[in-house]
């Protein structure tokens, strides 16, 4: 659950902004009343909103990407000759 859309804020928001979204949020009624408050409630908690400010930093969108035909991260890779120079001889 990411506090920030349920509020609709960014991470630069003070205790006013955060609370005033969460009085919008009830209002709009568009998530539960509890997930609301635990929303409010986790950024709030400097512990937690410092959390929820590093779990939100991190891109994620790069590891939902459909896999490849091959079955390995990299697409299909060919033409490509042998290095020879590391054999023994």
């Amino acid at each position: 659950m990411n506090p920030y859309k349920i509020l609709d804020i960014d991470r630069s928001a003070d205790k006013k902004a955060i609370i005033q979204a969460a009085t919008l949020a009830l209002r709009e009624r568009t998530f539960s009343a509890k997930e609301v408050a635990i929303a409010q409630k986790e950024l709030l908690d400097s512990v937690s909103k410092a959390a929820h400010d590093f779990l939100q930093f991190i891109d994620l969108s790069q590891l939902k990407r459909p896999v490849p035909p091959n079955g390995c991260g990299t697409p299909e890779i060919s033409g490509l000759k042998r290095l020879s120079i590391f054999d023994e001889e």
